[in-house]
């Protein structure tokens, strides 16, 4: 441990008049040249950058101002509860302080060390606007930061950002227009929803037999036919049972006894279906999150 830092202050005092530092070489072509001790495979070479826990780093966060942004630490572990300058730590990796915050160094492209375009969504539940991203809640785009309304008004927000309170994201068909809602959290079910089907319902029995009975005159009389006495009209009623009545021709007063019958029935009925027409809840089962637009920072 001792030799290595002999060779680097070594390195680092031999330089100093040239304004250039060398690690292993006499001769930096850099500010910092740092060239590897051994090319066989025998030393592990490279540079080894501090290596913290997201809590250690977290700790930190008021040492931190914009001149340190460009400083580059290996987290160990993701934060625990994040702060608002180490709320990207959620992994280990490499991490760069861009002035406000720590920002993932992500495999692959180094050059794309922000991942996020302007218009990408997320679902989260950070309970406000953060870094860059803005909770879509039909707000005023007048109300964003310069930079914000600009890139709201490029995606075609000029009057108010979409409004996601209460809604699910679908996926743009044919020539609908971004950003527009539809649909319904409720719905009632009409007649023209029902299957197609005919609802009839067919009564059909009989009456309760009423035994033995007879019709009386004052139910309705029958007149007696068959004779010519006084049948020229000038008779007059004089009594359902009397034979002077109509002209003579009588009236008879019931009919026989015609013993105990009954009387069939049927015909179509209305069925009940016994519904109110209460609209019912449309949504499945679902967990509360707020929805972000980026518009960058």
């Amino acid at each position: 441990m001792k030799t290595t830092f002999t060779v680097v202050l070594a390195s680092v005092f031999s330089n100093a008049a040239f304004g250039q530092i060398g690690i292993n070489t006499p001769t930096p072509i850099a500010s910092l040249d740092i060239v590897a001790k051994r090319t066989d495979g025998s030393t592990a070479e490279g540079v080894l950058p501090p290596r913290l826990s997201g809590e250690e780093i977290k700790a930190g966060d008021s040492q931190y101002t914009e001149s340190h942004a460009g400083t580059i630490i290996y987290a160990s572990a993701p934060v625990r509860i994040s702060s608002s300058k180490t709320a990207n730590i959620t992994a280990a990796g490499l991490y760069y302080y861009d002035g406000k915050m720590w920002q993932r160094m992500l495999p692959g492209d180094p050059r794309k060390l922000n991942p996020q375009s302007a218009g990408d969504i997320k679902n989260s539940m950070q309970p406000s606007d953060h870094n860059g991203w803005y909770l879509l809640n039909g707000r005023s785009v007048s109300s964003l930061p310069s930079s914000a309304q600009t890139s709201a008004a490029g995606l075609g927000f000029t009057t108010r950002l979409p409004d996601a309170s209460d809604r699910i994201l679908k996926t743009r068909n044919g020539a609908e227009l971004l950003g527009s809602q539809g649909g319904n959290n409720n719905m009632t079910i009409t007649r023209s929803n029902l299957p197609d089907i005919n609802l009839i319902g067919v009564v059909s029995g009989t009456a309760e037999s009423a035994g033995a009975h007879i019709h009386t005159s004052d139910e309705g009389g029958f007149l007696l036919g068959g004779t010519n006495v006084g049948n020229n009209g000038s008779g007059h009623y004089q009594g359902n049972s009397d034979s002077s009545s109509w002209g003579g021709v009588g009236m008879m007063g019931s009919t026989a006894i015609s013993g105990a019958h009954i009387h069939s029935l049927s015909g179509i009925a209305t069925i009940p279906t016994g519904g109110v027409g209460a609209t019912m809840d449309n949504r499945s089962a679902y967990l509360v999150v707020n929805t972000f637009i980026y518009l960058g920072e």
